[in-house]
């Protein structure tokens, strides 16, 4: 088997180890190395729109990292860097396409400029002038402007080999390239293990390379796709388009309502787009990038490189609240829009529009009550947690495999999985509730707690008296009594139920560890600190949250600060 096989191999087996939720802690070295090394050999190709007007090479994803071409027209990259791929140069562009490892532009006089990576010669562009280009994992291939087609760089499987006549658009996949010609038809070249190359007849008006498949925009509208299925990336939804681009695993289009649809792997969010009107969009390796109808910028999916990451996006303002989930965070702004950041597998980093009065960040889901008291939930559903209940809600709590909720009429309704009945939640009316992994509890509006669910720990045996809030970790829980006093029950094996002495306002129970805000506004944390998670920074907060190894809080000037496990960034809270 040859290296360009060895490495798109890599590159299957990297989609089936997120098929099968292959991102945990212990894979996170082998993913990162499968998937480097096959998008090495896989960069994609431009997005492929169907109309003149729609301005297709403004934004372009690559493996991992993005470019785009601003209103000035000079070219701006971000994400990796490792062979200068982001390090765009100066002067003024109308097209850019971002590849496996390097990127290619066309500047305003026609001539092509590539950066990045060359040891096939996929950065030593021609002479003469360019319509467009596209760089795919070792090549590059461009339209000129008599409309032939010429390639450069790697040639192994014959992907920089253009058939003659006139084109007018090209894109450059793995290690094949397809092209749109003048009367509307489509060739391809290059690697065809998949049928990657195989395009069916018919008139085309745009077409878009990825890894393993390829799609097109037909003439009237709807996307055809071929190639590679294994993750429904060439599955093709109906109704009309008019652009498409593929990635690697995944492929978005854009449809005529300027909405954005995505088909195909989705375990880094890639698949799982914003709502809103965009102009044109296009798929990487694992994430996901698009211009939206007033010129700004929008990414999604994986972004352990920063490619998800558009500079210059302005902050949305200071935070109202924070939670701290498993490998993701999420808050309310000021503003009353929700923001998350972290490890995006199933979408649970990715809030949806609107104004939220409160938000709460499980494992591997989100919930948050909106302004208008309705529940809205993303992220995995696999035990029905996410499929929130229609009416009137207060309060939310997101467990690990099930979610809790308190009702404007003081009623706890909890959904999920149901494992040993935590789901099962008393009568009566509440004013708070806490769901974790097995257990939750809740306190009455008399100010006693009242716990349900799996109790191996002794972690749903709450003690009498009044509380005026409470927390529940994996294996225990602690409350904030009227007095101030905090009391904790149940595990104790990192010392995450042995409480200190003294006054506080807030109390949370995360994995291994329990954090307070005092009352003096310091906070205090204790238990398991592997990660850092309870070493808490000085100054003042009005809240804290407590998360699996990783703690955020939000000081008194609306900021938000965390500690601990940063490996997916759930620790880096935007600006």
């Amino acid at each position: 088997m040859n290296g360009d096989a060895l490495l798109t191999r890599a590159f299957i087996f990297a989609g089936r180890c997120l098929r099968a939720g292959g991102f945990g802690r212990r894979a996170v070295a082998l993913r990162v190395t499968l998937l480097v090394l096959a998008w090495a050999v896989a960069g994609l190709a431009a997005v492929a729109c169907a109309g003149e007007s729609v301005p297709a090479s403004l934004i372009s994803a690559g493996a991992f990292h993005t470019c785009w071409v601003h209103a000035g027209s000079n070219v701006e990259c971000w994400g990796t860097n490792g062979d200068g791929q982001s390090r765009a140069p100066g002067g003024e562009f109308r097209a850019v396409s971002a590849g496996g490892s390097h990127t290619c532009g066309v500047r305003t006089d026609g001539t092509v400029d590539c950066w990045g990576r060359d040891e096939d010669g996929q950065s030593r562009a021609p002479g003469g002038e360019f319509r467009s280009v596209s760089a795919g994992g070792f090549h590059t291939c461009g339209v000129r402007t008599d409309g032939t087609v010429d390639c450069w760089g790697k040639d192994e499987d014959g992907q920089s080999r253009a058939p003659g006549g006139e084109f007018r658009a090209v894109s450059a996949g793995g290690a094949h390239t397809c092209g749109v010609r003048t009367d509307g038809t489509v060739d391809c070249w290059g690697r065809d293990e998949d049928r990657q190359s195989r395009a069916p007849g018919g008139e085309f008006r745009a077409v878009s390379a990825g890894i393993l498949h390829t799609c097109g925009v037909r003439t009237d509208g709807t996307v055809d796709c071929w190639g590679r299925d294994e993750n429904g990336q060439s599955r093709a939804p109906g109704g009309e388009f008019r652009a498409v681009s593929a990635g690697g695993l995944h492929t978005c289009g854009v449809r005529t309502d300027d909405s954005v649809d995505c088909w195909g792997n989705d375990e880094a969010g890639q698949s799982r787009p914003p709502g809103g009107e965009f102009l044109t969009v296009s798929a990487g390796g694992l994430h996901t990038c698009g211009v939206r109808a007033d010129d700004s910028v929008d990414c999604w999916g994986y972004d352990e490189y920063g490619q998800s990451q558009v500079p210059g996006r302005e902050s949305g303002g200071e935070f109202r609240t924070v939670s701290a989930g498993g490998l993701h965070t999420c808050g309310v702004r000021t503003d009353g829009s929700a923001e998350c950041w972290g490890f995006d597998g199933h979408g649970r980093a990715r809030a949806p529009g609107g104004e939220f009065r409160a938000v709460s960040a499980g494992v591997n889901h989100t919930c948050g009550v909106r302004t208008d008291s309705s529940m809205d939930c993303w992220g995995s559903d696999d035990y029905g947690q996410s499929r929130a209940p229609g009416g009137e809600f207060r309060a939310v709590s997101a467990g690990e495999r099930h979610t809790c909720g308190v009702r404007t009429d003081g009623r706890v309704d909890c959904w999920g999985d149901d494992e040993f009945g935590k789901l099962q939640a008393p009568g009566g009316e509440f004013r708070a509730v806490s769901a974790d992994a097995g257990h939750t509890c809740g306190v009455r509006t008399d100010g006693k707690v009242d716990c349900w669910g799996h109790d191996g720990f002794g972690q749903s045996l709450a003690p009498g008296g009044e509380f005026r809030a409470v927390s529940a970790g994996a294996n225990h829980t602690c409350g904030v009594r009227t007095d101030g006093s905090v009391d904790c029950w149940g595990y104790d094996g990192y010392g995450q139920s042995h409480a200190p002495g003294g006054e506080f306002r807030a109390v949370s129970a995360g994995e291994r560890h329990t954090c307070g805000v005092r009352m003096d506004g310091s906070v205090e944390c204790w238990g398991d600190d592997e990660y850092g998670q309870v070493s808490a920074p000085g100054g003042e907060f009005r809240a804290v949250s407590a998360g699996t190894h990783h703690t955020c809080g939000v000081r008194t000037d609306g900021s938000v600060d965390c500690w601990g496990d940063d490996g997916y960034g759930q620790a880096r809270p935007p600006e």
